[in-house]
């Protein structure tokens, strides 16, 4: 079972190791930074009283929230296929129907036709703006419009991509991941992790991953370098050293993390896995995933 779509910087192919090292006496699980919420998706938390899922972006949070009311959210999909709506097409070739979504999904990130961008200010949930959203994520190469990605909207079979969510929320298993999530946060993770703060709850945070000129990292591949800067960084440190939580943090590594969170007081443990994205060279196809934690994934005690 993977997320309900993918997300650059997604961690659907490293959910089986993270999950492994959190404890299971957990009672409250919140992902800090979401996305697509892919360790929740792919793994197991039933015993867990809340389900928290928080993401900074508007319109991330905003989607999560109408796929939790499946059947509306279903129904205005459906809607948008309609005569007028946002994804309607009245074309039969299927080069036109790919030529069509194209100048669609590129009309749509051009800030001078669209206000898909700059217009946060809606109220979650509002099914309108993510139907938007889902075709846009849906269609992105590598998930990630916002870098400019080129349109891939299209599957091998001539299938709208966009069908595979569909198909995930026609599905009991996504449905019942989809009831459990209990709070949706749509806050900066300072305020996020203050509201939720508590020896019941256990943070996993995968930030955007800091900028290191020529490394193959980050910012310039979330496209956060203007949003999560360096003084993010470390603020998020600060605020993690005083919490009464239990969490994980994943990075790759630059220097300053030694000083932010030294391994004599946080158990550090990495991993090896394969770059998928296409942005990188042959030589640095494989990356090195940190873990960093404030307790003993052995025994689940906080350090």
């Amino acid at each position: 079972m993977a997320a309900l779509t993918g997300y650059f910087g997604g961690k659907n192919s490293m959910s089986s190791w993270i999950y492994s090292k959190i404890p299971k006496d957990i009672k409250n699980y919140c992902e800090v930074f979401s996305g697509s919420f892919a360790i929740y998706f792919n793994e197991d938390f039933s015993q867990c009283e809340k389900i928290i899922y928080n993401d900074a972006n508007r319109w991330q949070a905003n989607f999560i929230s109408c796929c939790k009311d499946y059947k509306k959210m279903l129904q205005e999909i459906n809607n948008s296929f309609e005569p007028n709506g946002f994804l309607f097409c009245d074309k039969t070739e299927i080069s036109d129907i790919k030529k069509y979504y194209r100048d669609l999904y590129t009309d749509t990130k051009n800030p001078s036709k669209s206000v898909y961008y700059d217009d946060n200010n809606f109220n979650i949930p509002d099914y309108k703006n993510s139907v938007i959203y889902s075709f846009m994520i849906t269609s992105a190469f590598n998930a990630c419009h916002a870098r400019g990605a080129g349109f891939s909207g299209f599957s091998k079979s001539n299938k709208l991509k966009l069908t595979t969510l569909i198909n995930k929320l026609n599905k009991e298993e996504y449905q019942n991941k989809l009831d459990k999530i209990t709070n949706i946060e749509n806050l900066d993770f300072a305020d996020l992790v203050s509201k939720y703060d508590s020896s019941d709850t256990y943070f996993y945070l995968d930030p955007p991953y800091k900028y290191t000129n020529g490394s193959g990292t980050h910012d310039q591949d979330y496209g956060s370098k203007s949003i999560f800067g360096d003084s993010s960084h470390e603020r998020l440190a600060k605020i993690l050293q005083k919490t009464k939580s239990r969490w994980s943090l994943s990075y790759y590594f630059f220097p300053e993390l030694e000083d932010w969170y030294p391994k004599d007081k946080y158990i550090w443990i990495s991993k090896e896995f394969h770059r998928s994205s296409a942005s990188f060279s042959n030589n640095k196809k494989m990356g090195i995933e940190l873990l960093i934690m404030n307790y003993n994934p052995e025994t689940g005690e906080k350090i």
